[in-house]
């Protein structure tokens, strides 16, 4: 069974990246970006749901926490596109409150591994849990400024999704560039692709119209 699980796990991930590449060079709003974007969302759901039956058979924290982070990333992406109105339901407020926990969790360990083990960890998990943690807090500030609609609703979505790319590409890297510091192939995803999304966000934000948003 957990053979089974892991083929299914390293397909969806092979699925996720291959919908994410065309999803982003679809155009916005059209069928094939819609498309490929529900296909990437499904895979990625799938990667975390295997991810936890892996953890369960051979338990790993700090993969577990990884899986919370990614699956936050991509449901907050998803939702931001379905929720029109912009304004969250209780699903959102426990995912909300799921990454916190984790964030939390990973930035608590990665305290602990810097005072007693050092290495590569400790900076993967500072990095991860802090970002997690940020953006699950800065969700809960927006919501309650007002519902999150227009073009900072689209914004939101294409970081998101973007974001869960990353996380995608660094399992990818993780699994099979095992030559490599395990601070590059953790690291390197985020670090390359993080401006792309302020570039993107910063455009859609500043460049993108209400009827535009309103396709998406």
């Amino acid at each position: 069974m957990t053979l089974l699980v892991l083929s299914l796990h390293i397909t969806a991930g092979f699925v996720a990246l291959a919908m994410a590449g065309l999803a982003l060079a679809s155009p916005k709003g059209k069928t094939w970006h819609r498309r490929s974007g529900s296909l990437y969302v499904a895979a990625m759901f799938t990667v975390s749901l295997s991810t936890l039956w892996l953890v369960v058979v051979r338990p790993n924290p700090f993969l577990l926490a990884v899986g919370v982070f990614s699956f936050f990333l991509v449901f907050t992406g998803w939702r931001a596109a379905r929720i029109r109105d912009g304004r969250p339901r209780w699903i959102d407020h426990l995912v909300g409150s799921l990454m916190a926990g984790a964030g939390l969790t990973m930035l608590i360990t990665a305290v602990v591994g810097f005072i007693h083990n050092g290495g590569a960890q400790p900076w993967i998990l500072l990095v991860f849990g802090s970002i997690g943690l940020s953006l699950a807090l800065s969700d809960w500030r927006d919501w309650r400024q007002g519902p999150i609609v227009g073009k900072q609703r689209i914004a939101r979505h294409l970081g998101r999704m973007l974001a869960g790319t990353i996380a995608t590409l660094t399992a990818a890297l993780v699994v099979n560039a095992t030559w490599l510091p395990d601070l590059v192939t953790w690291l390197a995803p985020t670090v390359l692709i993080t401006p792309v999304i302020v570039w993107w966000n910063a455009r859609v934000l500043n460049g993108g119209t209400e009827q535009q948003a309103k396709k998406a």
